[in-house]
């Protein structure tokens, strides 16, 4: 078990941002903080809408598998709004992703957005299972809400996207407080397809996970990353993989809109 965790830091922590403290003296001076409001509608969910992308997936040590690309496909198509789900009410997105030659597979992702369209924040169910496994932590509820945009706070901000913490064990026959923190932030970010779809008033939200031990930051890393264009919706989509569980990349191809 012990070697399991070691591994799991590790894999974790190929992704990890450096952190830079800087200090200038005794005096102390507060910099301005522009904040741009957005008050488009970032992912219009009406029933029907789809959008089909090209790209690769990505192995569990978050390397996009280089030959996928000449088959992968996925497409996201909104099936229902406000609809009642195992996980409250919510909007759903049927995803499905061409997994190799001929093989698709499909899932459903489930966003909390009140309304379904116009102006508002919205969060994404995501399984944060692995973490449960790693360190042995003793529950159930592996599938959790994360606030993955929140537009409110407007461009240059950055919010907590979830946040808690279980006991669990930290290495082999020593328990301590596991917590996961995943900090979202959005900025301003022009996109241009493979295909040449040029998109000047791109929206890029990544978030980023932080485990800590006992209160010590362990790892670091990106766990998703959006581009987001108004009253179209996501152009370009990076799951990263965590060590465990392989993601995808996403580039956009076309809609039916």
């Amino acid at each position: 078990m012990k070697n399991v965790k070691v591994l799991f830091i590790i894999a974790l922590a190929a992704f990890t941002a450096a952190l830079t403290l800087t200090t200038s003296g005794c005096k102390s001076t507060t910099a301005e903080i522009t904040i741009e409001p957005i008050l488009e509608d970032l992912f219009p969910l009406v029933v029907g809408r789809k959008l089909t992308f090209s790209g690769f997936l990505r192995t569990p040590q978050d390397v996009n598998v280089e030959a996928t690309g000449a088959f992968y496909e996925a497409r996201m198509t909104i099936a229902a709004t406000n609809a009642p789900t195992p996980f409250g009410t919510a909007h759903v997105i049927s995803d499905s992703q061409l997994v190799s030659p001929g093989v698709w597979s499909t899932q459903s992702f489930y966003v909390q957005r009140s309304p379904a369209t116009g102006s508002g924040d919205f969060g994404f169910l995501t399984n944060i299972g692995n973490l449960y496994r790693t360190f042995g932590i003793q529950r159930t509820d592996t599938l959790r809400w994360v606030l993955l945009v929140k537009q409110s706070s407007g461009v240059g901000s950055k919010w907590t996207a979830f946040d808690s913490s279980w006991t669990g064990q930290i290495q082999a026959g020593v328990t301590g407080t596991i917590r996961l923190e995943v900090e979202g932030e959005i900025q301003r970010q022009d996109y241009t397809s493979p295909t040449g779809q040029a998109f000047s008033q791109t929206y890029y939200v990544v978030a980023k996970r932080k485990i800590y031990l006992n209160g010590v930051l362990a790892t670091e890393a990106s766990t998703a990353e959006l581009w987001l264009v108004p009253n179209v919706g996501i152009v370009k989509f990076i799951f990263h993989g965590d060590g465990t569980t392989g993601g995808f990349h996403r580039e956009y191809k076309d809609r039916n809109f």
